[in-house]
This record gives C-alpha cells, sequence and structure tokens, in this order.
C-alpha cells in the first residue's frame, strides 16, 4: 500500500528581483533564495501529522508544491502515489486544501453559495452539488447558516466554511495550513475536536497540518516534522523527537536559603548546561531553579552533593520531563558561524 504523501529529495530555489544597481553592475549575475533543501518526507495514510516550523521555515512552499501550485527546482513529490508535477490533474480530486484566508471567499455570497460556486470550478457534477454542500455544512455544523452572507461570519466559521471548501471534492488527503490562527481558545479547541475527532477518526482522512502552534501539535498529531531554513531537522511521534534529548536530563531544586551567587556556582559545575530561577513557585517557601545538565551516570546525585558543599539547603529535588517547546528550541538553535 502506498503511503499518502511521500517527498523525496526536495528542493525550491527562487529568483529573486535584483536592484537597479545590481542589474547595472552585475547584470548576469542571478541572485536567488532557497525555500527547500532536499526534503525528505512520509506520511502514512490515516496520520494527523504536523509540519512544524516557524515563519519562513518553508511550510507553506512545501505545500504549494504538493498541491501542484508550484513547481519543486529538484527532487520528488508524490501524492498517493500520483507525481505531483507529471500528472497535477489527477492530484486535485485527491487532496483538499483549506486555507483560512477570508480574502479567497466572496463576501456578498452566503455560505451555502459559497460552496456550490467552487463545487462548480472543481467539476463536481450538477445533480451532485447540492446533496454534497448540505452534507457539508451539516458535518461543519453551518447549516443553520447557510443562508446567511459569508461578510457575518464570525472567525470561526469562516474557518469552518473552508474546511468544508476543502472537503468538496471528498478526497482522501486533507492539507490544512494554520487551520486555528487567530481564534479564541474556546473556537480553536473546538476546531482541534473536529479536525482530529470528525476528520481523522469518522472520515477517516490523512491531514496534513501546518503550523508553529507546539502546544496543538502535541495535542492533536500522530508524527510531526520540524522544518527549520527549509530542511527537515526531526520527524517522528512526539516521544521520539522529545527523545533527542535523552542525553540531557532537567531537575527542580527547591533551596531555601538562595542567594543570587549560588546560582552562578550551579551554573559553573561542568555538567550543568543550563540553570535559571523557576517562575511562579507559590505556595513553596523555598526558591525553585530549574537545572538542566547533561545525563551521565549517577550525574543527579553529583548535582545534589555538589549545591550542598556549596552550602545550599535542599528541600526539593525532582526529576521534570521536557516540553516539545523545549526540544524545538534546541534543534532551531542557529549555527555558529
Amino acid at each position: 500500500m502506498s503511503s499518502a504523501i511521500r517527498v523525496s529529495n526536495l528542493s525550491k530555489v527562487f529568483p529573486v528581483t535584483k536592484s537597479y544597481g545590481e542589474l547595472l553592475f552585475h547584470p548576469f549575475r542571478k541572485k536567488t533564495v532557497t525555500a527547500l533543501r532536499g526534503i525528505d518526507l512520509q506520511i502514512e495514510k490515516g496520520d494527523l501529522f504536523g509540519l512544524l516550523g516557524s515563519n519562513g521555515a518553508g511550510k507553506t512552499t512545501l505545500i504549494k508544491i504538493l498541491c501542484t501550485l508550484v513547481l519543486p527546482t529538484k527532487g520528488t513529490a508524490y501524492i498517493d502515489g500520483v507525481d505531483v508535477c507529471k500528472d497535477p490533474g489527477r492530484i486535485k480530486p485527491k487532496l483538499g486544501y483549506v486555507i483560512g484566508d477570508e480574502r479567497s471567499f466572496y463576501w456578498r455570497l452566503t455560505g451555502r453559495q459559497n460552496l456550490r460556486f467552487f463545487a462548480v470550478l472543481n467539476n463536481i457534477p450538477q445533480k451532485e452539488i447540492n446533496p454534497r454542500v448540505s452534507y457539508l455544512l451539516d458535518l461543519v455544523g453551518l447549516t443553520a447558516h447557510g443562508e446567511k452572507m459569508f461578510k457575518t461570519y464570525s472567525t470561526g466559521m469562516k474557518k469552518m466554511l473552508a474546511i468544508a471548501r476543502g472537503m468538496l471534492t471528498n478526497p482522501d488527503i486533507l492539507i490544512m495550513d494554520e487551520p486555528t490562527s487567530g481564534l479564541d481558545p474556546m473556537v480553536s479547541r473546538k476546531i482541534k475536536n473536529f479536525i482530529k475527532g470528525t476528520l481523522v477518526n469518522i472520515e477517516g482522512k490523512t491531514v496534513l497540518m501546518a503550523t508553529h502552534n507546539l502546544a496543538e501539535v502535541e495535542q492533536l498529531c500522530s508524527r510531526i516534522a520540524v522544518l527549520d531554513r527549509g530542511e527537515v531537522k526531526a520527524t517522528g511521534t512526539v516521544e521520539e523527537i522529545k527523545a533527542t534529548l535523552s542525553n540531557r536530563k532537567r531537575f527542580v531544586v527547591g533551596i531555601d536559603n538562595f542567594q543570587k551567587d549560588l546560582l552562578e556556582k550551579i551554573e559553573s559545575i561542568s555538567t550543568v548546561q543550563n540553570a535559571w530561577i523557576k517562575k511562579n513557585t507559590k505556595p513553596f517557601s523555598s526558591t525553585q531553579i530549574e537545572i538542566e545538565i547533561a545525563g551521565e551516570k549517577d550525574s543527579a546525585s553529583q548535582l545534589m552533593e555538589s549545591i550542598l558543599a556549596m552550602g545550599g539547603r535542599i528541600s526539593l529535588f525532582q526529576e521534570s520531563s521536557f516540553s516539545l517547546e523545549d526540544v524545538f528550541s534546541q534543534l532551531l538553535i542557529p549555527k555558529s558561524a
């Protein structure tokens, strides 16, 4: 059985418009920017896959290539076994692109009219349009608002209509670009529950979700890829990616007689990678410090002994787990010059 999405050695280089000075003095020198660098990625059918990266990481360029909107400079990409470059016509029915850009809808048309219009653009047979649109409005909870103009919709309703539009061709694969951006927490939770509970678990869709929201990825995605400056830094389950910091350990240490110079002494310990005062430690009377250490054998007991030798009175000593944010920060540390 073929993968839902398979990308191999995918690169994209864009030409950059030169200034008048560059055109005058270097008319034949090419100026380019590399958006993707040798991307390898595999997404299995039924996955809810998170594409995680900050702005400018290359997420949107990768999505546009998969959606046949942009051609790659090098490499291959397959949707359900079909080459996106060689046979783009077969890709479109297999793929739904969910973009939350409100400008892509017609504001003076109703929600139903918008879906009917895009159904025609997607070459859905006329007799199937009305039943399909009614089904999708019901699926996303907008049946009662189907006859209202799009401009009257709340941000959450607009996002849900965008999901409905992406499902007009009943695709097996949905690609979502920042599906919960700009939403309040309650509406965001509703859409996340809909994506995982309805689209993936009930409808059986494969979902590729591009986001820079770490908590969202950790809550929803079965597997993720971390993209930075056009390169895949890590891929796997959340736990597998967290395991990239397996050579480190983190501890919360409560110190009753804490002084500022003690923190400097702790930072000077050879196994300590980082140390900082933990915020919001009430109702604890002691000052709590988070300490990252290299995870050698017996390093925890050595850390405790070192702090005691420095005169620190320890009232709390417990191991703390790393978050996805910690891993993300480590993976995206700028390379030294």
